[in-house]
């Protein structure tokens, strides 16, 4: 069986892994049919892999955390898409990655259209294994795949989502999951600005990103800090820019745990912020 070990984001099919673990737990916090056939036979051993690092992200006696985080926040990005899709028209999940859920989430059906931002090799694979190995997947509102590499100085994301149809005038649901803390220290930078540039007012960002202070993998690490972004500097850069209500939360929190935390302390590394465009 043809598989996407070719792909070149490796990240993504561990993503894809951790969530068909979920998928078979009888206490499942979502469901997607599809995240197995989306893993590749890479995702299960980078998975592992990642789990053997957990004492550098302050879980040393606890090698699931990884997959934990996943199902919780995947969870999380769910509900905000329920919450918000009832009063916005499109959404814009950037670095989709191999997200599946315009086609898993009846809540997809609000929105007129969803925008999937992704360097093309990654939707190229996607949509190759779409095609080929799913039985019915079946989005609930039209997708658009739009293909950028957020580094790329001479491409615009106001450009490319204007191309496939992106209408500025209108307040959009802003995805960012597990793309920031790879981008390092200019393009996160870059990326709050380009998502800035064509957010109108309304729009909601719900952005995950990696709080370095106090972080073991930072002090071992110190390249980690360029793509860490605290606190302060989200609410700064963000705030600059015109959005405000922010609401922050880690990996531990009421809001972000589902019952699946084990640590001592919501974890900073795991973040998420969600904010609204007031300007």
């Amino acid at each position: 069986m043809e598989t996407v070990d070719n792909f070149t984001n490796d990240s993504a099919m561990m993503i894809a892994y951790e969530r068909s673990l979920e998928s078979q737990r009888p206490d499942a916090l979502f469901q997607d049919p599809y995240a197995a056939a989306l893993a590749g036979s890479k995702g299960e051993q980078l998975s592992e892999n990642f789990g053997n690092g957990a004492k550098m992200f302050g879980f040393p006696l606890w090698p699931q955390f990884h997959k934990q985080w996943t199902a919780v926040r995947t969870r999380f990005i769910d509900d905000r898409v329920e919450e918000h899709a009832p009063n916005l028209t499109q959404l814009v999940n950037l670095g989709a990655g191999m997200d599946t859920r315009p086609n898993r989430m009846p809540a997809y059906a609000a929105f007129a259209r969803s925008m999937e931002v992704d360097m093309e090799v990654v939707n190229t694979s996607k949509a190759k294994i779409f095609s080929k190995f799913l039985s019915s997947p079946a989005s609930h509102c039209p997708v658009e795949n739009v293909d950028l590499d957020f580094l790329d100085k001479e491409k615009s994301l106001a450009s490319e989502l204007g191309q496939r149809g992106f209408d500025a005038t209108v307040p959009s649901l802003f995805l960012s999951e597990g793309l920031i803390m790879y981008l390092g220290a200019e393009g996160k930078v870059k990326l709050l600005g380009d998502v800035s540039a064509v957010a109108a007012v309304g729009s909601v960002l719900v952005l995950q990103f990696m709080d370095a202070t106090g972080s073991d993998a930072a002090k071992e690490n110190p390249a980690v800090l360029n793509s860490a972004l605290s606190q302060e500097e989200a609410r700064k850069e963000l705030g600059e820019r015109g959005w405000g209500d922010f609401q922050f939360f880690a990996f531990g929190d009421d809001a972000l745990n589902f019952g699946r935390f084990q640590g001592d302390k919501p974890s900073l590394s795991f973040s998420f912020c969600v904010c609204k465009k007031l300007s």
